[in-house]
C-alpha cells in the first residue's frame, strides 16, 4: 500500500467512534478507564498524563482520554508517545508488527486559501501567495509581482458575496477541521536508547502532606471566586448550583483520604460550570437526574476529577461513582455519542485549567499580600479514617 493510500485510510477512520466504542466496552464491564494508569513505585503513586515524546506537551481532550485508556489496557508505564516521523528523526521506529493509536488534531485553513473567497485590492481580486506576521502587523504577499502589503488595507469577499475587512474575515471565514495521525508508545519502539538515556522519565512523588496542600490550594482558589464549601455530619456529597454551594460529609466519614479527595474534586468539577465561571449547560440548565444533560455533566465532572488528580498527584478510587455508569452509557449510545465523549473531555480540560489557574492566582495573591493566609478547609478536613458513605452529586 502506498503512503498516499495509507494516509487516506487513516483519514477515513472515524477516530471518535473508535474511541467511544472502546470506552463503552470498558464502562459496560464496570471499569472507568480514565481512572486507571497508576504507576506504583515503592508505594508512591502517580498518574502520568500521556504526552508527546518530542515536544513534551500533554495530549488534551479526547486524545488524553483515549491514550489514558490505552495506557491502562496495554500496561504502558511510560506516558510518552511519538508519531512515525518523530521516531524517524530520532533514527528510531516502531517494533515490527506494532499498531499505532489514532489521535485527532485540528488544523486551520485560512480564508485566503479557500476557493470560495476572494481577496480584493479595491474591487479587483488578487492572489495571495503568503501571509506572515511582522511584529503586530499582518503582511500579505499578493499579485503576479508578489508585492508585500499590509493586510489591513485589503478587503475580502466571502462565499455569500459579503465584503469585509481582513481582520473580520480571519474571525468569520477561517475554517477549523479535524485531521488524524497515529502515535506509538515508547514501549512499542526500537532505537530509542539514546533518547531515553538523555530524557529519563520523571515520576512525581508526593507525600500525604503535599497532597493535602494541593487540595487545599484548589479549594481556596475556588472559594476566592465565590464558591461555598461546607462539611457536615451527613451522608451526601453534592453541588447545589442555585446557592453555588458544595456540601460534603466530614472527612472521617470516608473510609480513607483517597475517597474524600476524589469526591471533593468531583464536586469542584461541577462547580466550575456555574454561570459565573464556565457557564456550562449541564449546570445552568440541567434536565434532572438520569437525563441526557445530567449524564453529560456527570461525565464532565468525573473526567475533571481524573484530570485534576493527574495534575496534582492525588490518587483515584472508583467505588463511589459506579452508580453513574448506566446513565453515561445511555448518553453515549445515541447518534451523537461519539461527539458527547470528546466534548465532555474538552469541557473537563477547561474545568481543570480553570481550577489550576484559580489555585495559582490565590497562591500569588497570598504571597504578595503577606497578610491573611488563604482560606484552608480547616482542621475538620484532615485525616479521614472510618466508614464509607454514599455520595450523591448535583442535587437540585
Amino acid at each position: 500500500m502506498s503512503k498516499t493510500e495509507t494516509k487516506a485510510k487513516v483519514e477515513r477512520r472515524d477516530v471518535r467512534q473508535e474511541v467511544t466504542d472502546s470506552i463503552m466496552k470498558r464502562l459496560e464491564q464496570g471499569v472507568m478507564p480514565w481512572r486507571r494508569g497508576w504507576i506504583d513505585t515503592e508505594q508512591q503513586h502517580a498518574l502520568m498524563l500521556p504526552r508527546n515524546g518530542e515536544t513534551g506537551k500533554m495530549y488534551r481532550g479526547g486524545n488524553r482520554l483515549s491514550l489514558l485508556s490505552t495506557m491502562h489496557e496495554q500496561g504502558y508505564a511510560d506516558p510518552r508517545f511519538f508519531t512515525f516521523n518523530q521516531l524517524r528523526a530520532l533514527e528510531a521506529g516502531p517494533e515490527k508488527g506494532s499498531h499505532g493509536y489514532p489521535i485527532e488534531y485540528w488544523d486551520k485553513m485560512p480564508f485566503w486559501k479557500r476557493r470560495d473567497c476572494q481577496v480584493l485590492v479595491g474591487t479587483h481580486p488578487v492572489q495571495v501567495h503568503d501571509v506572515r506576521q511582522v511584529g503586530a502587523q499582518t503582511i500579505a504577499t499578493i499579485g503576479a509581482d508578489r508585492r508585500d502589503v499590509h493586510a489591513v488595507h485589503l478587503d475580502v469577499k466571502g462565499p455569500d458575496g459579503q465584503i469585509m475587512r481582513w481582520r473580520q474575515a480571519e474571525k468569520d471565514l477561517d475554517i477549523l477541521y479535524a485531521r488524524h495521525s497515529v502515535v506509538f508508545n515508547v514501549a512499542q519502539c526500537r532505537g530509542l536508547e539514546r533518547y531515553l538515556e538523555a530524557n529519563p522519565l520523571e515520576i512525581p512523588q508526593r507525600s500525604e502532606v503535599q497532597l493535602d496542600q494541593a487540595l487545599e490550594g484548589v479549594v481556596s482558589g475556588m472559594k476566592a471566586t465565590g464558591l461555598q464549601v461546607r462539611f457536615e455530619d451527613q451522608n451526601r456529597a453534592y453541588y447545589r448550583p442555585s446557592a453555588d454551594l458544595i456540601v460534603m460529609p466530614k472527612p472521617d466519614q470516608f473510609p480513607d483520604a483517597r475517597e474524600f479527595r476524589s469526591t471533593l474534586l468531583h464536586e469542584l468539577g461541577h462547580a466550575t460550570g456555574h454561570e459565573s465561571r464556565l457557564d456550562r449547560e449541564g449546570i445552568t440548565s440541567s434536565d434532572g437526574f438520569g437525563k441526557e444533560k445530567y449524564a453529560r455533566e456527570e461525565l464532565v465532572a468525573e473526567l475533571t476529577s481524573a484530570f485534576m488528580s493527574a495534575e496534582t498527584g492525588i490518587e483515584r478510587v472508583d467505588d463511589q461513582h459506579a452508580a453513574y455508569i448506566g446513565h453515561w452509557l445511555e448518553a453515549l449510545k445515541g447518534k451523537e455519542g461519539k461527539h458527547i465523549l470528546f466534548e465532555a473531555a474538552r469541557d473537563a480540560d477547561k474545568a481543570t485549567d480553570y481550577m489550576l489557574e484559580r489555585s495559582q492566582e490565590r497562591e500569588k495573591a497570598v504571597e504578595q499580600d503577606k497578610g491573611p493566609e488563604a482560606e484552608k478547609p480547616g482542621p475538620e478536613q484532615t485525616a479521614p479514617a472510618k466508614r464509607p458513605r454514599e455520595a450523591v452529586d448535583l442535587e437540585r
